[in-house]
């Protein structure tokens, strides 16, 4: 299909680090088109109430591909068993890599802060340390690989279990930037 594994690997990391609970991007799997895609809480705008296209819409996106995200949307209202919702890390599974990470780290004032960072994490956040000046750069590499590694063991777990092949797999290109408009005028 000629996607890269790791392209696709990468989002699927970006999918489970997203904060638990929000509702600004969800993002799924459509196992009858083999491909990966979010939607974002604008694009449900697309959208009557009875799952019809809403005319009093316009979005920057060019008309084929609003009319797959309306499908994939109309499709996953209706129960649609290919439209797979991809998980995000839960809380424990976040804790348990944060404290991975903190056996590495030897200066105490630092140890500090991470572990109280761990003690707050709750899954409101997108799942990362947001380190400032308070670590040098080699740590903060450290973070970010152990994260992708840790990461894969879960990754590979939902992979398994909807016998998704990333060989045979893409990303929906939704582009860069995009707007909704709403006409409020009947």
């Amino acid at each position: 299909m000629g996607m890269k594994k790791e392209d696709i690997f990468d989002w699927l990391t970006t999918a489970f680090s997203e904060p638990l609970h929000s509702l600004t991007e969800s993002f799924y799997y459509d196992k009858r088109d083999r491909e990966f895609y979010s939607l974002h809480f604008a694009d449900y705008l697309l959208i009557n109430e009875d799952l019809t296209i809403n005319e009093s819409v316009e979005s920057s996106y060019n008309d084929s591909l609003a009319r797959v995200i309306v499908d994939r949307i109309v499709r996953q209202e209706k129960g649609d068993s290919d439209i797979i919702p991809v998980p995000r890390l839960e809380v424990a599974e976040r804790k348990r890599i944060m404290e991975a990470f903190s056996q590495r780290i030897n200066d105490e004032r630092l140890l500090s802060i991470v572990q109280q960072r761990i003690k707050n994490q709750d899954g409101s956040q997108r799942f990362d340390f947001y380190f400032g000046d308070e670590a040098w750069e080699d740590l903060k590499q450290q973070w970010i690989d152990l994260k992708y590694v840790s990461i894969a063991g879960p990754i590979g777990d939902f992979l398994n279990a909807h016998g998704i092949d990333l060989d045979q797999c893409t990303i929906m290109d939704a582009g860069g930037d995009f707007s909704i408009t709403v006409s409020l005028e009947d």
